[in-house]
């Protein structure tokens, strides 16, 4: 899936095989930029994790603690308000 964030577009992508949470990578083009979510979490984790490296992505200069404070705080509220990913069938 191609996303925009902080004005770049990136591939977000959910990786069975990956073993933490999600990563991203940011080679400073368009065509290299990848965000992986690891598909072995729970749903209000991967929601965390989606948010958490979207943050990541779209605000690069923000340090680890303000990313995982906030993504934790977000992913939560959102929880709570019944948002849930609609998976294709």
């Amino acid at each position: 899936m191609r996303v925009r964030l902080g004005g770049k577009y990136w591939t977000l992508r959910f990786s069975p095989n990956l073993r933490d949470y999600g990563d991203m990578t940011d080679p400073g083009k368009a065509k290299g930029r990848l965000i992986r979510i690891g598909t072995w979490q729970g749903e209000q984790d991967t929601l965390d994790s989606i948010i958490h490296e979207a943050l990541h992505a779209a605000r690069p200069e923000l340090e680890e603690r303000a990313v995982h404070v906030t993504a934790n705080d977000l992913s939560r509220l959102l929880w709570a308000l019944g948002y849930r990913r609609k998976l294709e069938d």
